[in-house]
């Protein structure tokens, strides 16, 4: 509900806490007034939010949250009319518990550009901080914060980076931050910024509380709904840790089906921090009927008494809104963009024109196009026997209200536009048209008789009628041949019947579509730079292609997609290849990987196809592998391995990767084996030799990875210096302790387990760089089990194999 209407320095907005209770029997009168007063409220100058939330545990109690961007626009709200009205009789039945008013500390938040635009809030992580800092510290705490700050708010993925001081403490400062994802709130962990600051606020300072939360289920919603009337539904449940693995399979099913459903807003699994057991399902509806709807749905119906069979029903709360305002958000930041291309014709020359412009306009994706011919009696030279429409439907006025941006194109008459697009124009503005189109976008095009007959004085013509109605028209600097343009739009002789002047049309058109899609939808992906570059990249600044260029070349640039210049991802190998023993756990860790790639931006291929790896074609297209849990002789073609890596790509290796190229089987794994190859040996440094049974022990993060510039440090702050884990710990043939160009991330407790044959320092976990390009290998011998990567286990594996993924994608 914020208006984005800010134009004062956040420092300076003054925020209000309203608590009030009011009697129940008072409540439909109190909210009914509030609807009135939140209502007009949201239209003063100044007003930033205004919103009113009742609460869930005491149903009388009902809080107000205001945000202002000064002192005197609040005190200008108190002399409104709604104000004086509303508030005394408000007042007058309920009564004020608290009220608060308070500032932000610091002048830092988010810049007019910033870099994140996410709406999937359902993989959202919302991190709190509570920190208090002695007097004589603030100003050299504030003053690291504000560094940090501004640091952070130009993050990829920062949503929300708040500092906030209490007033009745003076001493607390909260810290509120909202990222797009875990995979954002790791990068920021690994920021300059962050590791520089950070360790020294925390030195200054004590930590009262933080906390983290993130939903537990990544199914997306695919719609959303503004009504008034939505049922919100909250149930807590407790699952038992022996059956989560379970309920959370049953969880993904019912989640996945119900948010097909129609009336489904809102239907996520949230997993408690402290409570490992709790889980909270977070539903919203349209209205009561389709809530009604779901609970008699075959998904709903199956799973939802299974579910309950293994779990408990610790709350089950139903509940609505208390204020119907909403945040007033143009739908046409959701829709597609919408281009009128009208035009004029006698020969058939500029509708030739105006398909090619439509052709070109469609080649930006979520655009709908109307071509339409001006109504009109025909001249005394044109064939009166010929519909003029039967090409394309007569524009009407809607056609104009409709469009984002209008194209118009018209014969070049006397070095004008004819007579007919003038008289549409004409009685458009008679009919009370004039006046009602400013904001929209404008373009022009024209045929002429022949080269230099007039056609861009007709463009010009008609641009200035569209800029009389209100239109914003624009110039194209786009040069399709040596000395071939449209500074005004297409101007072309007759009919487009050469390629270079086709290729006019096309451009034009793009460019309309991407102003649209740029300034009108808000789409940064429409930018008219993308392709602006992707031609000076071509033919050099400023992007004009140079005498004798190939037409076929310069022509086919003239239909290529936008979204097709953007880069491709990267290509990860996720290799699973077990000729031997087949650990239960690799589907789900395959999963986890692949998921997590694509987190990265990254294209992962699941496969134990062992071709992709003997075939150096193939593997030639992979720029980082994979090795998770192989077992047998798994390739055979080594040399292809390690030309991958003196290529510079990266290498990944978990858990039993490293236990392939054996010279036995045994499935204990207790048996001391050597390898039939040495290319793991090379390649990861070490080698699998055997494991003791599957046991608890302790692991031990390297805490000399900052004397060593450590590459994974930012990615690890949440993996404690010292952890238990059930796991099987892998004995290896070479302890890459002892090597000064390995660094070491963790180390296997020995003293903790039995079956240990590596000594004091057994490492667990390692990466290093090879070769003369430096490719990046990691290895983590953690991971036996599926719980590790489904979201159930412990999360220090994967948070562990995910800084070794970050790692060697480059980051």
């Amino acid at each position: 509900m914020c208006k984005n209407t800010d134009k004062s320095s956040p420092q300076q907005h003054v925020h209000v806490t309203v608590t009030k209770d009011v009697p129940s029997e008072k409540q439909a009168e109190w909210l009914s007034m509030a609807n009135d007063l939140a209502s007009e409220t949201w239209k003063e100058d100044g007003c930033l939010f205004y919103q009113f939330v009742q609460s869930k545990e005491n149903k009388e109690r009902f809080v107000i949250v205001e945000e202002w961007e000064s002192q005197s626009k609040l005190e200008a709200h108190f002399s409104t009319a709604h104000f004086t009205k509303l508030v005394p009789l408000m007042d007058g039945i309920s009564t004020t518990v608290e009220l608060d008013v308070s500032q932000k500390c610091l002048a830092v938040s988010r810049p007019e550009t910033s870099p994140s635009t996410s709406t999937d809030y359902k993989n959202h992580v919302h991190v709190t901080v509570t920190k208090t800092v002695p007097t004589e510290k603030q100003e050299e705490w504030l003053s690291m914060a504000t560094e940090l700050a501004t640091g952070t708010w130009k993050e990829d993925g920062c949503i929300s980076y708040e500092f906030v001081k209490s007033k009745d403490k003076s001493n607390r400062f909260v810290i509120v931050e909202e990222w797009e994802s875990q995979a954002k709130l790791n990068a920021h962990f690994a920021t300059p910024h962050f590791t520089k600051f950070v360790p020294l606020m925390d030195a200054i300072s004590t930590t009262v509380a933080l906390d983290v939360s993130s939903r537990c289920l990544s199914v997306s919603p695919s719609r959303t709904s503004s009504s008034t009337q939505h049922v919100h539904v909250t149930v807590t449940k407790n699952v038992p840790v022996e059956s989560q693995q379970e309920w959370l399979g049953m969880a993904k099913e019912l989640a996945a089906e119900t948010w097909k459903e129609d009336g489904c807003i809102t239907y996520d699994f949230v997993r408690s921090k402290e409570n490992s057991e709790r889980f909270i399902i977070v539903e919203e509806w349209e209205s009561q009927t389709k809530l009604d709807a779901h609970f008699n749905t075959p998904h709903f119906t199956k799973f939802v008494p299974l579910m309950d069979a293994i779990s408990t029903t610790v709350e089950l709360d139903v509940s609505h809104k208390c204020l119907p305002m909403e945040r007033q958000v143009s739908d046409r930041r959701k829709r597609n963009g919408r281009i009128l291309i009208v035009y004029d014709t006698s020969t058939g020359s500029t509708a030739c024109i105006a398909d090619l412009i439509a052709e070109g306009a469609l080649l930006l994706d979520r655009m709908e196009v109307r071509v339409r011919v001006v109504p009109g009696p025909a001249t005394s030279w044109e064939d009166a026997t010929k519909k003029r429409d039967a090409l394309h439907p007569f524009a009407t006025y809607s056609d104009i209200y409709w469009a984002d941006a209008v194209c118009a194109g018209t014969p070049t008459n006397l070095g004008s536009i004819s007579y007919r697009m003038k008289q549409f124009w004409d009685d458009f503005s008679q009919s009370g048209g004039w006046s009602t189109t400013d904001g929209k976008i404008g373009s022009a095009f024209t045929s002429q008789g022949g080269h230099g007959g007039g056609g861009e004085l007709a463009c010009m013509a008609m641009k200035s009628i569209l800029m009389n109605f209100g239109f914003s028209v624009f110039g194209i600097t786009d040069y399709v041949g040596f000395m071939d343009t449209m500074h005004y739009g297409s101007v072309i002789a007759k009919k487009p019947r050469a390629e270079i002047d086709r290729m006019k049309c096309r451009r034009q058109g793009l460019r309309l579509a991407e102003m649209v899609g740029y300034y009108i939808n808000g789409r940064d992906d429409a930018n008219p730079n993308v392709t602006k570059n992707w031609d000076t990249e071509r033919w050099g600044f400023p992007g004009i292609p140079p005498r004798g260029v190939d037409e076929s070349e310069a022509s086919a640039r003239t239909k290529t997609r936008p979204n097709m210049l953007m880069p491709a991802p990267k290509k990860a190998l996720i290799f699973t290849k077990m000729e031997d023993y087949v650990h239960e756990s690799t589907s789900a860790m395959a999963a986890w990987v692949h998921a997590k790639l694509g987190e990265f931006g990254w294209k992962g291929v699941v496969t134990d196809d062992k071709d992709f790896i003997n075939n150096k074609e193939k593997l030639d297209e992979f720029d980082l592998i994979v090795f998770l849990n192989n077992s047998g002789q798994i390739f055979d073609k080594t040399e292809n391995l390690l030309a991958h890596i003196d290529a510079g790509k990266g290498v990944v290796g978990v858990h039993a990767a490293v236990a392939s190229f054996l010279n036995g089987k045994d499935a204990s794994g207790l048996t001391i084996m050597e390898p039939t190859s040495d290319v793991f040996e090379t390649v990861f440094g070490s080698h699998f030799k055997n494991h003791p049974v599957v046991q608890t022990g302790t692991i031990i993060m390297n805490d000399d990875l900052k004397a060593k510039n450590g590459k994974l440090n930012g990615y690890l702050s949440s993996v404690p210096a010292k952890f238990s884990l059930e796991d099987e710990f892998f004995n290896f043939t070479k302890n890459v302790a002892d090597r000064d160009d390995i660094t070491v991330v963790a180390w296997a407790d020995e003293s903790t387990y039995e079956g240990g044959l590596m000594g004091e320092k057994h490492p667990i976990a390692w990466y290093h760089e090879m070769g003369e390009k430096k490719a990046p290998i990691f290895y983590t011998g953690l991971g036996h089990f599926s719980h590790f990567y489904n979201g159930t286990g412990p999360e220090y594996v994967s948070t562990i194999l995910e800084a070794g993924l970050r790692y060697c994608c480059g980051f």
